[in-house]
């Protein structure tokens, strides 16, 4: 098996479509399909998919047994997809901070210094917050709830949309919440619909 169909295989894995892939490397959908279907690419070329994939040359070959299939461990691995879930008030925000034991966050996207500075005061307020939480009384939790949801509100009005998720260590329960923000058209925000149908009514 050529180097573009394991690189395909990756890309079936992550659920990307070869538009998503090329936008993630910052190539043309085009070059995503040459590469694939024939497995020759510019070394730059390759190394930016290679990068969008979250792999190396190195790492694709030791993935793959000698029938060029994925090893079991490697394909479970890469399927491990993090989903985080779309952040849209400050109490949806709090559920996910409070009395966690360490915070995560990245965020994406920022183009403009309006867009970063925002973020940065942002993603301060949410390590204070986490740093006092067991201190504040339930009075100022409301009205923490109302500041946060107006910030939420200031960065979707940059294009800038907020999400997270809490990640329990089973071992020991350590709790880390993980906060990122992402411009509203970044290619890995998947959009889901769903059917009212397979929506459980209460």
């Amino acid at each position: 098996m050529h180097i573009g169909l394991k690189l395909k295989q990756l890309r079936d894995l992550k659920l990307w479509t070869q538009a998503q892939l090329a936008e993630i490397a910052g190539v043309s959908e085009r070059t995503v399909r040459r590469v694939e279907s024939s497995g020759t690419a510019e070394s730059a070329t390759l190394l930016s998919i290679l990068n969008a994939l979250g792999t190396t040359m190195e790492e694709l070959n030791k993935m793959y047994n000698d029938d060029d299939t994925l090893k079991d461990e490697s394909k479970e691995k890469l399927s491990e997809l993090k989903f985080l879930h779309r952040i849209e008030s400050g109490r949806e925000l709090v559920r996910i901070i409070a009395s966690a034991h360490q915070y995560g966050y990245d965020y994406h996207d920022c183009k403009t210094e309006e867009q970063v500075e925002t973020v940065q005061g942002f993603l301060t307020v949410v390590a204070d917050v986490l740093d006092i939480w067991d201190m504040i009384e339930i009075g100022q939790r409301f009205d923490l709830e109302n500041s946060l949801t107006t910030q939420i509100k200031e960065l979707e009005a940059l294009g800038l949309w907020v999400f997270g998720d809490r990640q329990v260590d089973s071992r020991n329960n350590w709790v880390t919440a993980i906060i990122e923000i992402y411009s509203k058209d970044n290619p890995l925000i998947q959009k889901i619909k769903l059917d009212k149908d397979l929506v459980q009514k209460k």
